[in-house]
């Protein structure tokens, strides 16, 4: 199989980033050529010292130029505004380990989603095949994990949209979930945040599989695809003829079916169901996995942090994190799970996404009181005041994200649901998700 070497071997190579996947990158290398020399960029500063027989670029000083560099390891999320100028040399972990392993590889990616259905792929797959991995976005840098495969291994790869906005070949079964507006601060319009997500089946063979969103089939037409299809219906919007469909409890597949109780998973919601059902099909497809195996590690999953998380109940009232939620479907789909929702805290970084949607959806909503936090408080506040949304339920603009937990805490009626489901990134106040997440729930149980 190819691997790292021959892409590097006698090259003069660039870590473009070093961030996780940066240093990822750079300890591979160290490991295959001790001695080589590199050059490591970056817009923060870089402590030499553990960075033995390397040169360094400061990004943020010296701008980027790269011409005398005939590989370029590329780090996702760095923007490229001239893409043409690298083409040929501009090269990713997710490339080099697609041109290695793809034949192994079931590419999950998706708007929202993509986290739970690897996450849980993994977990059921695994319990069947103990030579299975799981690499990508989720956090697991896949050259970490590059000595560990083989021609037998499994790899369930989560992938972003920065991981495949430039690479040149595809995992053998590759997942779209769904596509909404989402990084557009990245990306500027729809149409280029698309074309990187199609990446993930445009390099695929005949003999490959790409499940699509039949939601999404009109969108992607545009983009060549050779491997055979799979359709999918998430039942969120209208019900179509699809391989994959949810109906009730019972999830359809085109080698079989399977009814899912309450008592078989702890994921909530109908969109859930959808990303199960996905599951299902690729185990169906790829394994002799019985239906009662499914079943027995999809009992033993449990939801990752920050997605529609249980916190717990505190004076009569029950809460709920779902900060990983940055888009309109993600807030709608959480307060259809739940049901009972009296407050939802809303709002975060201002990247411009379209917000009509949520606002549509709220106007028959039956919740009490909606708490506004972040840079789009104002922007949410008019919106909803235009749709006469204000006139029905109580609207909050707090801006500050602990004075929006103290107001939600003080408004939410006992019996009913506090829901932190933003719709919107953020990164205005925070880290990532995951701190605007742990905050949350710092402040819920503060005092309690």
């Amino acid at each position: 199989m190819k691997n790292i070497i021959e892409f590097i071997e006698n090259k003069n190579t660039v870590i473009w980033g070093m961030g996780r996947e940066g240093i990822s990158t750079f300890n591979y290398i160290r490991s295959v050529y001790p001695e080589m020399h590199l050059t490591l960029a970056d817009s923060k500063t870089i402590d030499p010292s553990a960075y033995p027989n390397c040169d360094f670029i400061d990004t943020e000083a010296d701008g980027v130029d790269f011409e005398g560099f005939d590989c370029i390891f590329k780090s996702p999320g760095i923007p490229v505004f001239n893409p043409e100028k690298l083409s040929g040399r501009l090269t990713s972990q997710t490339e080099v380990f697609l041109a290695a392993f793809g034949g192994n590889t079931i590419g999950i990616t998706g708007t929202k989603g993509k986290s739970t259905t690897s996450s849980l792929l993994y977990h059921i797959m695994k319990s069947h095949d103990d030579n299975t991995i799981f690499v990508g976005n989720i956090g697991i840098p896949c050259l970490d994990y590059i000595d560990r495969v083989n021609e037998n291994t499994t790899v369930v790869f989560e992938m972003s949209c920065h991981q495949l906005e430039f690479v040149e070949h595809s995992p053998h079964i590759g997942v779209i979930l769904n596509l909404y507006e989402e990084h557009l601060d990245h990306y500027i319009t729809m149409e280029n945040y698309i074309k990187a997500k199609s990446h993930i089946f445009s390099h695929q063979c005949e003999n490959d599989v790409i499940v699509l969103n039949c939601s999404d089939l009109q969108t992607l037409s545009a983009y060549t695809r050779k491997g055979r299809l799979v359709t999918a219906c998430d039942g969120l919007g209208e019900c179509v003829p699809a391989d994959i469909s949810v109906s009730g409890t019972t999830i359809t597949v085109p080698n079989g079916s399977i009814e899912i109780s309450h008592d078989d998973t702890c994921l909530v919601g109908k969109h859930n169901l959808y990303n199960i059902g996905i599951d299902y099909y690729i185990c169906k497809s790829l394994t002799d996995m019985s239906d009662e195996e499914f079943k027995a590690g999809l009992r033993t999953f449990r939801p990752l942090a920050h997605r529609l998380e249980r916190v717990g109940t505190f004076g009569g009232v029950t809460y709920y994190d779902d900060s990983i939620s940055t888009i309109c479907r993600s807030a709608i789909n959480a307060v259809k799970s739940l049901g009972n929702v009296g407050t939802i805290i809303l709002g975060g970084m201002d990247r411009g996404i379209d917000y009509t949607d949520l606002a549509e959806f709220l106007k028959t909503a039956e919740i009490d009181n909606i708490v506004l936090v972040g840079q789009t408080t104002e922007r949410m506040r008019r919106l909803f005041e235009e749709a006469g949304i204000c006139e029905r339920i109580q609207v909050y603009p707090c801006y500050y994200f602990d004075e929006g937990v103290t107001k939600a805490k003080e408004v939410t009626a006992n019996g009913k649901i506090c829901l932190l489901s933003p719709a919107a990134s953020s990164y205005d106040m925070f880290k990532n998700f995951e701190a605007r997440g742990d905050e949350f729930q710092r402040l819920v149980k503060e005092n309690d």
